[in-house]
């Protein structure tokens, strides 16, 4: 559906992700707001590389708007409702995807009211005229990417989006059968934190959002003390269990694998400088066990 406008122009409503709750108000780090900016008759220009329009620098601005549902506003009552947000200086020649700093406003939405409203934004471009267009959403929504949560949407490459970076440790629940190599006797079978960096890996030159994140692994042995029959996953394990135990399959030993997985979204530069978000399945370890 279509989102609401002022005065003609779209705005760009963000709801809060709909992405498992926290245990307790997340914190926000950063918050980036990606806009794509372009000339509405790119060809007109390609054989005038030195015409004025291209030596000329446009400036962007974003407003948060407080009106409701409210679309047409004029005067002091445009200003009483418009919220500036943040500003930025662009050359005609370098247009493409622009990213703001929102990361103030978007804090306080989070800690006051964001269950209940959406944030709205409207992006503005001074002095630009006719010639420069502002990608919105051409019957889509945007949405917001967190960085800690996983979170759905469409695959529309043109596309406004809100790249929010939480707290990862505020941001899952914990789960009561996950146990962690911090507080597990020595040796057990448990799951150990471990971050992955992108800019380590050589990856942050095409991987726009996160910056890392929380793989994990298992460690830890299978091997020792009795184990009930309810701690088997299925029949065929504790059959072979017994074997083992018995020393009728020299050198085996169970290991301790991942029991759980949970997705991971991630935001990078596709062909021709694209911006795709992909859900990519059983990217994180949450539950480590012996089989």
């Amino acid at each position: 559906i279509t989102g609401h406008t002022l005065n003609g122009q779209p705005l760009l409503e963000f709801p809060m992700s709909s992405g498992e709750p926290a245990l307790e108000p997340l914190r926000i780090k950063r918050a980036t707001l990606w806009a794509r900016v372009e000339l509405k008759h790119a060809h007109h220009y390609q054989h005038h590389r030195h015409s004025q329009i291209n030596q000329r620098n446009i400036t962007l601005w974003v407003f948060r708007v407080h009106c409701g549902n409210t679309t047409h506003l004029r005067g002091k009552e445009l200003g009483q409702h418009l919220e500036m947000v943040t500003s930025l200086v662009v050359n005609v020649g370098q247009l493409g995807w622009q990213k703001f700093d929102v990361t103030k406003i978007v804090s306080r939405w989070y800690t006051t009211n964001y269950s209940k409203d959406k944030l709205t934004l409207l992006v503005d471009c001074s002095g630009c005229g006719s010639h420069v267009h502002v990608s919105t959403f051409d019957g889509h929504s945007p949405h917001v990417i967190e960085s800690s949560l996983n979170s759905k949407g469409d695959h529309d490459p043109d596309r406004p989006f809100l790249v929010v970076r939480t707290d990862p440790a505020a941001a899952k629940r914990v789960r009561r059968r996950a146990i962690e190599c911090s507080g597990a006797i020595k040796g057990q079978c448990c799951k150990q934190r471990f971050y992955v960096s992108f800019s380590q890996l050589g990856w942050d030159d095409w991987i726009i959002a996160p910056q890392g994140y929380y793989a994990n692994y298992c460690r830890g042995d299978c091997a020792a003390g009795h184990r009930t029959p309810d701690t088997f996953l299925n029949y065929y394990t504790h059959v072979i269990e017994e074997y083992r135990k018995m020393d009728r399959l020299a050198g085996m030993q169970p290991c301790c694998a991942p029991l759980k997985f949970s997705p991971m979204s991630l935001i990078y530069y596709g062909p021709d400088s694209n911006i795709i978000k992909r859900d990519l399945p059983k990217m994180v370890v949450d539950e480590c066990g012996c089989p």
